[in-house]
This record gives C-alpha cells, structure tokens and sequence, in this order.
C-alpha cells in the first residue's frame, strides 16, 4: 500500500475501529459485527480487516469498501506528468486492484472521459481490444455517472475474448485450462495467481472467433495435443449462471472439454469476483480446487447429478439443495448404496446414483439475505429472497422467527408473499435448509422512522443514505451497506422522493424564492436547513427552538412550505393538524422522522372551538429537548416502556398566533407574514417557484448531508458569537430567547455554507431575527391573552357595578375589604356575574391555568377572605394596580 494512502487509511480505521498498533499487525479492533476486539490488519497493507473470532463471526471489511473516497479520486491524487502519463491508472491498478504492474504497463494506457451534457469528467484506464476497439474503466467517482466502464462507440468485441498480451493463441494451444471470465481485471488477477485466463467483456459474449484461433492453433501444433479444457468462470448472479450453463452446452457440442469455476455456489449467494478472490488471498490451489467444485455443482445436469456431488464431498445422507430454482431433498442411505455396489459390481458412484431418494419439497428457491433487528423496539425479522424458475423476477418479504421455525407457518407466509410459491416439505426440512444459510447471516439494523440515525450517524434518505460525506444507494436487496455497519428502514413508506446530481446543486431558484418572499422566506429556509441538523445541534445545545409562521390567508404561507418540502424530495405535501389526530397519530407523526421539519397547520383554534376539539400547546415542551411526548408499554414480561424521541424540528403554520403559556412562547420564533409589500414582481416569482420541478430541486438534502461537518462546524462557531452578543442586549432577558434567536442567525450563516448568498442578505436576515427577538421578549413580558382577556372583563363588570350602585358596592365580584391594594376574586362569581352580561370568557379550568402568570396585577395567592359582602369567600388574591393603573 502506498504510503499516502496507507497514512489516511491508518488515520481512517484506527479513529473509527480503535485499533492499536502491535509491530506488523494492527490489533484489538472493535469488530462491527460481533462487538467484540478482535479486529485485526496488516500494519503496512491493511487492505482486509478481519475478525479473530473465525469460528463465531469471522466478519471481514475491505477498506476500499469502508473508505471508497480514499481511492476514489486517483487523477486528483496522483496527477499526471510528462514522464508519468500513467500515474492515476497505475495507481489505480495496484492499489484499487492489487495488480502487480511489472510487465503490464504497456498494456493499457490512462485516458480522459468527459460527460458533455453534465460537464463532468474522470481519468479512466484503457485496454485495446481485437478489430480496433477498446475498453475503459473510469476510475474519479466513476458512480456519478450512468455506467462505470465504456466501450470504444461503433466497435464491436462479439465473438472475440481479451487475452494477455505476452499470451497468444500458440502458448494458450499448450495449456492444461484457460479460465474464461468476464472483466479484463479478473483475468489479470487469475493471471498472477499463476491462472491462464480470458476475458469475454461481457456474460452475454460466445466467442466464437477466438476458439476458431485456439482451434487452429491446436491443430498447428500437431502431434495427440487435444488442447486445453475451457474452464467458463463467468460473475456470480443469475445472468452468469444462465449464460455459464448456455457456453458450457455449446461449447461442448463444439467438442470443447469443459468445466466451470464459481466463488460461491449459486444458492449460497455472495457477490465477490476474481479479482477480490486476488485482494482477499484466495486465488491459491485450495480455494481454486473448492471454486472448480462449486462450478461441477452449477452446471449439474440434473437434479440428481447436483445431489451425488454433495454426497461425494460432503457425506451427507439427508439434504436440501436447490436445482435451477426450485428446493429438492436428497436421501442417501448409506446401507443400501453398499448393497447395491455389491450386487450390481457398480463403483460407489454409480451405486450412489442408482440409490438417490430426490423430492421436491418446494417450486421455488428461498434464500435468507439477512437478520433484521429494531434495538429500540425488540423487533427482528429474517429477510428472504424468493426465486422462481419460470424467471419472473424475485420477490422479497420478511419473515418472523416464529414463520421460520415451523413449517406450516412458513408455508403461509410463503404463499402470501410470493404469489404461487409453495412449500410441500417438513419442519425437520424446513430446520436443514435454514441451518445451512443462518449460522453467519448477516446483521441489519432496522430503524423505524427516515432520516438521520445518530446511533449510526447517517442520514437513511429514501433511495439515498448519507455518512461521512459520502452518498450511499440502496443495495438490491434493501439496505445500505455502510461499511461499518449495514441499515435499513423497517417501513416501506418513503417519504422522500429525491433526484440527486451529485456534481451539481442547482441554486438558480434562489433569487426568484427571495424576491418572492423576501428575508422573512430566508429566516424560514435557514429554520428549514436547520432541521436537517437537528440532532446535531440539540446533542451540543440540548435544545432547539420551534419556528412560528403566522399570517392571514393569502400572504404565501402554503406556497413557502410547499417549496421548501420540495427541497427534501417531497412534493404534494404541506403540514397537518394535530387538533384532528389522535394523541397516537401526533406521536406518529412527531417520531418518524429525524432531522427533518415536523409542520403543524392550524393547530390553535379560537374560544368558540369545544375544548375538546383545541390542541394544548404545553404538551410539546418536552419537543424542545427531544424529548418523547408519548410513552407506550412494550409487549414483554417485564416493565418495559418505549419512548421514541422527538428527532426532527417543529414549523408551526397558521393564521393566528400560538396562544399558550410563557414557557411554550419562549420556545417559539415567531414570523409574521403580511400581504402588504406584495407586487407584480412578488406574483411573478411565485409563479415562478410554484413551477420549479422537484427532480430539480430535491438534490439539495443529500448536498447538504454531504457537507454536514463544514456546516456544524460554521453553526457552533457563529452560535457562540450571537448568543453572547444577545447577552450584551439587556431588552432581551428570557434566557431561551436569546439561544434560539441565535441558533436561527447561526442558521443563516451555515446556509451560506451551500448557497450563494451575499453579505447584504446575510445581514438582512440576522438583522430580522434581533427583531424577532425583541417581538417575542415583549411578548413573554405582557399577560397571556387568557389572562387579558380575565382582566378586561373583571374591570367591565367592577366598573359596571362601581356606576350601577353610585361607587358603593357590596356582594362585588371584588372580594377585597382593601380595593386600592389587593383583588380577591371568586372565580365561579365571576363566572357568573359574566354570563348574566352575556359576556364570553375563558373556561375556568383554563383561568386556574394561566392566572398564576398574571403580570399586570401580580398573583399572591389563593386564600379565604372576609369578604365585603359579609361572608368568608373561597379567593384569588392579586395586587391592585397602581392608581391610574387599571
């Protein structure tokens, strides 16, 4: 390895595995999959990490899959020169390929690809092929683009192989087998391994052309030389299957010997090509030896012929195997085979064949791919991939352990996943079958909601996973294997549809969206691309505040949300109303996500609205902190409970204010939005951003992701610098004002990080949150409109009475001996003196909930008093206002 990149691999590997150095070796790594510390690596190549525990885990990582950006800028790190045309696809070779290059370097050549449409290029290695074209691997990022190797456009390869440049059809004609494969680096890595090889470019390439030259090259050297036997060691998948099985028939009515070569067997899955055998070390005789068998097993005739090669080199006597998609049991019994050897004179073989016992026991292949567990919940699956041999696609499904361990249940679940899939055999069966593909089953973690996991600190978008600055897509078989570790989400519900264009972050709507809605629309989308830190920000500040849009109908509330929710890959969609869900349906709602944006819409409902249709405000405090709302019991033995934290942000958007106590205000941002300023201008950009297409707009979370350390590291720093400066301000004093004002104009200064805003604008929008800041600390110092609302009417009616009785007053809804010092109020005389007024006031529930708060006149306490009536009355006893005051 050389040395640069064994530095940030090294770097790399220790930081995230914990390994400590131990002369040659790397030692003591924590291992992913079992927990344990017994990781090791080569100190001066650590190309595989593997674990210790060979026989209970046995996991290995390669670094090229764990750190792809390593390697995945060759051109960048190793430039090339006059002298060294080469230098990135040498590079590449033997560090991404583990090719030794002596005696190869003239056998390709570095070139350049650029993709005109997208205006994006990367280096690539070529190789020349038979009749004048070639082939290209592109080495820079080669997943930005649509394919990641090219042929020579116009040139055709079909019926020609790629064969070794110092190898030509005389020197293939004198060996024992040629390996015919599928890449140009598989046959190199057979190759130096010792391996005469081919490649045919492609699974679906006969070549025709290049067997007539061996054949002709044969016949030249005369003599009993029948020439080599064709070893087809095509790609594991269904397409190298089909088309090994295809060569090999054809090939040998075309009087070749042939035989096969295979990684895995074919119902053993696995995805590792010849030139990872090179990587990992298993290109030695041995493993050759295992690889040709399992080829023997794939190209099997039959079912039979399939079964005798198990009982041969296994010495099985009862087994399932799987035969051209559908599960067969083999019974063998050993007795009657040496019965039958000795009757008949037959070699053990032979009697082995006579004797098979071979059922089907189901019309289909079932093949777990994984273990699937939710640590959060004690919720675990199994994974199953279910093949038909009519060729119609695979279906996939989970399945409990409870439908795995019975063969009845497994029948039924079976048939309703995979229409027509039937499962004929026993639980003893069933038990065999799954004993061969679950010791070493790979483990996925299952998260239950979209977005960031902080446990993993990826972001599981969709289509789309996001760590470490690098962009994952979803496997074929639905998880993203993250190097580290392998997740997925438990639901099939999607919430986020997102194109992604990973050299390109279209900004072009900027201007139209700010003219559109000016700073007050920047304070939103900074709130906006806030969420998408929101466990970030809330592990370091233990808090983040909730943004209020407020505003009549008509002033582009809905418009804003829409737009910005496209930005996030969700279109169609703007909020909901929690004043119309369940208590079950808000938690829902508030946990399925992680940082994204929770919008709730016309929550706050006017006084005529039955109390039992408004939504209470004070129980989202906890949101603040992330926090759970709701708690449920798990279904267990024991006392446990299950608490999902809230891991999003909360936008509330409606026409009125939020109307609850000072502790929920002072975790509310609040944004006014009005018609007036409103013009033609204004009317064409919003025409404008309704019309952007969300293909266009929704690559913009995974840039962000993409980028989330510059951006956390840009927030933190501008957050200490504006909480202090709203420490300097003494109008604001509510501590929680000045951290969430903060956070928002640090938001400001982090959305700068991706979009191109000037400083005027950032200025602008920091300057709107200070006076959001100073509206919501005049807020928190007046009364909760509940309590206005009290003091209005008391002062109509006392003032009422004071002119009805000519300034004496007795039985007053004033209680107090002392009028011009304190007020003592009976509240259900107050009640009651209001509503022979035909006056509207505040449920007394609500009055005992929020008079304590009172500001104006200052809540003392609730007491029994002598009243002026005469009687001892049952009080709440304010301070009177000064005079003038009232």
């Amino acid at each position: 390895m050389r040395p640069d990149i064994l530095k940030d691999v090294l770097r790399a590997i220790k930081s995230d595995y914990g390994f400590k150095d131990k002369g040659e070796w790397l030692r003591q790594g924590k291992c992913p999959s079992c927990g344990k510390k017994e990781l090791y690596a080569r100190a001066d190549a650590p190309w595989v990490l593997r674990c210790g525990r060979i026989g209970k885990c046995g996991a290995e990582l390669h670094v090229k899959d764990l750190y792809s950006e390593i390697f995945d800028n060759w051109s960048k790190r190793y430039r090339a020169t006059e002298t060294e045309p080469n230098a990135a696809a040498d590079a590449y070779l033997e560090h991404a390929r583990g090719l030794e290059l002596n005696g190869i370097r003239d056998w390709y050549r570095q070139e350049y690809y650029k993709d005109n449409d997208r205006n994006i290029g990367t280096a690539t290695v070529r190789f020349d092929l038979l009749g004048g074209g070639w082939w290209e691997r592109l080495i820079d990022q080669p997943g930005r683009f649509d394919r990641k190797a090219r042929f020579a456009w116009g040139k055709s390869y079909q019926g020609h192989w790629w064969q070794p440049l110092d190898t030509d059809f005389a020197s293939l004609a004198a060996c024992d087998s040629i390996w015919i494969v599928e890449g140009i680096f598989d046959a190199l890595a057979l190759r130096q391994a010792g391996v005469p090889a081919v490649s045919i470019m492609s699974c679906y390439n006969y070549p025709e052309h290049s067997l007539t030259a061996l054949r002709k090259a044969i016949a030249e050297l005369g003599g009993e030389n029948r020439g080599p036997s064709l070893v087809w060691a095509l790609d594991i998948g269904a397409a190298g299957t089909e088309y090994t099985r295809k060569f090999v028939k054809r090939a040998t009515e075309a009087g070749w010997v042939c035989s096969a070569a295979q990684v895995n067997l074919e119902e053993d899955g696995g995805k590792l090509d010849w030139n990872d055998c090179l990587q990992r070390g298993r290109l030695d005789a041995e493993h050759r030896d295992k690889y040709l068998w399992n080829g023997n097993v794939l190209i099997a005739p039959d079912p039979t012929e399939k079964a005798l090669l198990f009982y041969q080199r296994n010495h099985w006597n009862n087994f399932p195997f799987v035969y051209e998609a559908r599960t067969f049991w083999a019974h063998f019994n050993a007795n009657r085979i040496a019965e039958v050897q000795l009757k008949e004179g037959l070699s053990p073989a032979a009697a082995a064949r006579v004797c098979a016992d071979i059922n089907e026991i189901a019309n289909c292949a079932v093949r777990a791919l994984y273990y699937q567990r939710d640590e959060a919940t004690d919720d675990s699956h199994y994974y199953l991939r279910v093949d038909f041999p009519s060729g119609r696609p695979p279906a996939r499904a989970t399945f409990t352990g409870g439908a795995m361990a019975g063969a009845g249940d497994f029948k039924k679940r079976l048939l309703s996943v995979a229409p027509g899939a039937i499962f004929t055999g026993g639980t003893s069966q069933l038990d065999r079958l799954m004993q061969r593909q679950l010791p070493h089953i790979k483990t996925v973690e299952a998260i239950n909601f979209t977005g960031y996991s902080r446990s993993h600190g990826a972001y599981i978008l969709g289509k789309h996973a996001v760590k470490n600055g690098r962009v994952f897509d979803l496997n074929p078989d639905d998880y993203f294997d993250l190097g580290d570790c392998a997740v997925k989400q438990r639901s099939t519900d999607r919430l986020l549809n997102i194109v992604y264009d990973a050299d390109r972050l279209d900004t072009a709507w900027l201007s139209d969206f700010l003219t559109c809605f000016g700073t007050k629309g920047l304070v939103s989308l900074s709130f906006w691309f806030m969420a998408l830190f929101a466990e970030q920000i809330r592990e370091k500040c233990q808090s983040l505040g909730y943004l209020e849009i407020i505003g009549e109908h008509g002033t582009g509330k809905s418009t804003l949300i829409a737009f910005l929710w496209k930005l996030l890959g969700r279109s169609d969609y703007e909020g909901f109303d929690p004043a119309k869900a369940t208590s079950a349906a808000i938690a829902r709602n508030l946990v399925r996500v992680g940082n994204l944006p929770v919008v709730f819409m016309e929550a706050d409902r006017g006084e005529d609205v039955p109390h039992s249709r408004r939504f209470d405000w004070e129980e989202l405090k906890p949101l603040f902190n992330g926090r759970s709302v709701r708690a449920r019991g798990v279904k267990s033995s024991g006392n446990e409970t299950y608490e999902p934290p809230f891991r999003g942000a909360l936008l509330i958007e409606q026409n009125d204010p939020v109307n609850a106590s000072p502790a929920v205000l002072s975790r509310i941002m609040q944004l006014n939005f009005q018609k007036s300023g409103w013009s033609s201008a204004t009317k064409l950009a919003a025409d404008a951003i309704e019309a952007w297409p969300i293909d266009r707009l929704s690559g913009f979370i995974l840039h962000a992701a993409k980028r989330e350390k510059e951006i956390l590291d840009t927030f933190f720093k501008c957050f200490a610098n504006h909480e202090q400066e709203f420490v300097k301000q003494r109008e604001i004093r509510d501590h929680r004002v000045r951290k969430c004002h903060a956070q928002l104009k640090a938001g400001i200064d982090a959305l700068a990080v991706i979009l191109p805003l000037t400083p005027a604008q950032i200025l602008d929008g920091h300057e709107k949150v200070d006076a959001m800041a100073l509206d919501r600390q005049l807020a928190l110092n007046s009364d909760h409109p509940v309590v206005v609302n009290f003091w209005e009417t008391f002062d109509w009616i006392y003032q009422s009475e004071v002119a009805d009785n000519f300034g004496e007053v007795k039985n007053s809804i004033n209680h107090s001996r002392k009028p011009d010092e304190t007020i003592a109020v009976n509240l259900n005389h107050f009640e009651q003196a209001a509503r022979s007024r035909s006056l509207n006031i505040p449920r007394i529930d609500e009055l005992k909930r929020h008079l304590k708060t009172s500001k104006s006149r200052k809540y003392i306490e609730q007491a029994t008093v002598n009243s002026n009536s005469g009687k001892y009355v049952h009080c709440w006893v304010f301070a009177a206002p000064k005079q003038g005051a009232r």
